[in-house]
């Protein structure tokens, strides 16, 4: 009786799982009727250059649609409705585009040169012994560079026209993002043009003659010690900030304390004269830092596999999640996502974002930066470029 009973649940539930799948065979063809007349309204739309966006008619079809639905399933139907919508949108953008339609992105990013001018100079933080050095020469090993005490003087050198491009830390894979820099893209309306994963292998630095028992306190660039972390808890070490890690080494060398190491690179070591005294003391042996080039102006170069944007979000229910869903409706992968304060409107957040984008000028891209454009209430655009 009971492998009856047993049988008879399966049957049942087969019955559900069929009407399910009928229903969904239903709803397909009913999205792509949706589909087809969005594409016809994109139509009209490209002849009387109506905006795609109308969030005033939107909010009444949400409205007059949830009258009919039961109160236990208004929230679904309403995230349904808005979905089926933004999709509806992101066909007629795409439909836009293959019309021919211009936007002031789409010029900038028309007219942006494909070729990295011929550069002179370049600016970075720090000393020729920093990480910032190493990653500047990696990147341009023949251009002159010109060392700055400060990221923000490195920007201002290329806003000034001293240096063609600045070279700055952007995030590391220990401490994350180095959020003073983002700030200064917007601050001086720079555009990246390169970027470069750069090993970190942080080194205690003593003076010479001195050992690791007799440390008692580390300088260094707050990532550096954010980056070692762990060993300067373990030894009970006191900590004190750097403008940057080779100066930390100079600073301990100028002052020939044996009680004080610094927590540099090994490069920073022999420019300083230091001992070495200990290696690889990061808390992570895959320790690494992203370097951006920036420069005055946008350039993207046929390699570009990589979009940076800074974006405001509408301020409504479910706008992260929407927005992000858009670059999952062309099959684009985010590979970063930060927030950070927006210096001029207190108490709301700015959005950084970065996303793959293989292929020279991918439409799938052109067409989110479209949408976004005309959806967002700030975009900017901090470039698109090739990630060696």
């Amino acid at each position: 009786m009971p492998h009856n009973l047993e049988n008879s649940d399966k049957n049942q539930l087969a019955e559900l799982r069929q009407e399910i799948e009928d229903i969904d065979r239903d709803l397909l063809d009913l999205f792509s009727r949706r589909m087809a007349v969005a594409r016809s309204v994109a139509d009209f739309k490209a002849t009387n250059g109506s905006p795609v966006f109308d969030p005033l008619r939107e909010e009444e079809v949400v409205a007059k649609a949830l009258a009919h639905v039961s109160q236990d399933d208004a929230i679904r139907a309403e995230t349904l409705l808005r979905s089926l919508m933004r999709l509806s949108r992101g066909a007629q953008y795409e439909k836009l585009l293959r019309l021919g339609l211009k936007f002031d992105l789409g010029s900038l990013i028309d007219s942006a040169p494909q070729v990295i001018p011929t550069l002179n100079r370049l600016a970075y933080q720090g000393s020729p012994a920093s990480y910032a050095a190493q990653a500047a020469r990696k990147l341009f090993p023949s251009v002159t560079s010109l060392a700055a005490p400060t990221w923000d003087e490195a920007c201002r050198l290329v806003v000034s026209g001293e240096a063609d491009l600045a070279v700055l830390p952007l995030e590391n894979t220990t401490a994350g993002t180095v959020d003073e820099v983002y700030d200064l893209l917007l601050k001086y309306d720079l555009w990246i043009w390169r970027s470069l994963s750069l090993p970190i292998q942080h080194c205690l630095l003593g003076v010479p003659g001195s050992k690791m028992e007799d440390v008692r306190g580390v300088v260094s660039h707050p990532q550096a010690l954010s980056q070692c972390s762990d060993l300067i808890r373990i030894r009970g070490w006191s900590s004190r900030e750097s403008q940057n890690t080779a100066f930390a080494a100079a600073e301990v060398a100028r002052l020939g304390d044996p009680a004080l190491a610094a927590i540099a690179s090994e490069s920073a070591a022999i420019d300083s004269q230091l001992t070495v005294l200990s290696r690889e003391i990061c808390n992570s042996h895959v320790n690494q830092t992203r370097f951006v080039a920036v420069g005055r102006s946008l350039v993207i170069t046929p390699d570009a596999d990589r979009i940076s944007l800074a974006l405001r979000l509408p301020h409504q229910s479910g706008a992260l999640a929407a927005t992000l869903a858009v670059f999952g409706d062309r099959g684009l992968n985010l590979s970063k996502i930060e927030s950070r304060p927006d210096l001029d409107n207190p108490w709301t957040y700015l959005f950084y974002l970065d996303f793959e984008s293989p292929g020279e000028r991918n439409p799938q891209a052109l067409a989110t930066l479209l949408q976004l454009s005309r959806e967002m209430p700030m975009l900017r655009l901090l470039g698109w470029y090739h990630e060696e």
